[in-house]
């Protein structure tokens, strides 16, 4: 009687359709070690996040400290102008010295489309939103110099190196319209304070000024106050108001303005 071995497979695994049996847990890969060039590159990403955060931040106040600024001058300028109409539409009291900040006259700039009402003395204060006449100087219309300074922004002077030779520039008080002509302007630096001399063209006269002139002086260049712009105008012609706006800023009127 024959027996039958029983049959070895060896290394070949189990017959068909088994399965081979697990010889081990596999190892987890070992993790890298952080290096110092790692950690460099890491402060650097976070540091130009956080500078481009600080710029956008930055981007925004720019743009609010040039263009938002101007609703508050738009309003503070409505509240002038009601303020002056009311002034103007009183019985003429002794005269007395101006409050600073205090309404003066109206300007206008035809070639720029734009109105003040312009106020009493140039600290920073008084010009936050508004046009300042150099007090002690020259009153509208008077021979000497009616100087006033204005901030660099939109809705103030941003545009004033636009106006050229020959372009009008209108001063309005109580009793009349005064119109001057631009005859020329400088860049100059700060310290340069006899731009608003009674006569900067002629110092001999400052004492006793035979031209009626009109100064306006703001930073530049555009965003810096490194230098001032001075544009210079001299008085042409002197209009009552009984006898209506001059022709140059008939669509300026303020009931105009307000529509």
């Amino acid at each position: 009687m024959s027996r039958t071995e029983p049959r070895s497979y060896g290394d070949r695994g189990p017959a068909r359709g088994g399965r081979r049996k697990s010889r081990g847990r596999r190892r987890a890969p070992a993790r890298r070690r952080t290096t110092p060039g790692d950690i460099a590159r890491g402060t650097i990403r976070v540091i130009g996040e956080l500078l481009f955060t600080a710029g956008v931040v930055m981007l925004f106040f720019a743009a609010y400290e040039v263009y938002g600024k101007q609703f508050e001058t738009d309003a503070q300028q409505r509240d002038l102008a009601q303020g002056l109409e009311e002034q103007w539409g009183e019985p003429r009291g002794p005269d007395s010295e101006p409050l600073p900040g205090s309404a003066n006259a109206r300007m206008y700039i035809p070639d720029l489309d734009l109105q003040w009402v312009v106020v009493n003395g140039v600290s920073q204060e008084d010009i936050k939103y508004s046009p300042g006449h150099y007090t002690g100087n020259a009153e509208a219309g008077e021979k000497g110099n009616y100087a006033v300074a204005g901030h660099r922004t939109p809705g103030i002077f941003w545009d004033l190196d636009l106006l050229k030779d020959g372009d009008t520039i209108v001063l309005e008080d109580r009793e009349n319209f005064y119109t001057y002509e631009v005859v020329e302007d400088k860049v100059v630096t700060p310290d340069e304070v006899w731009v608003v001399d009674a006569d900067p063209f002629d110092e001999s006269n400052n004492d006793d000024p035979q031209r009626a002139l009109l100064t306006l002086t703001t930073c530049a260049p555009k965003l810096s106050n490194s230098h001032r712009l001075i544009v210079w105008a001299e008085l042409s012609d002197t209009r009552p108001k009984d006898q209506g706006m001059p022709e140059s800023i008939a669509d300026m009127a303020p009931e105009n303005a307000d529509a």
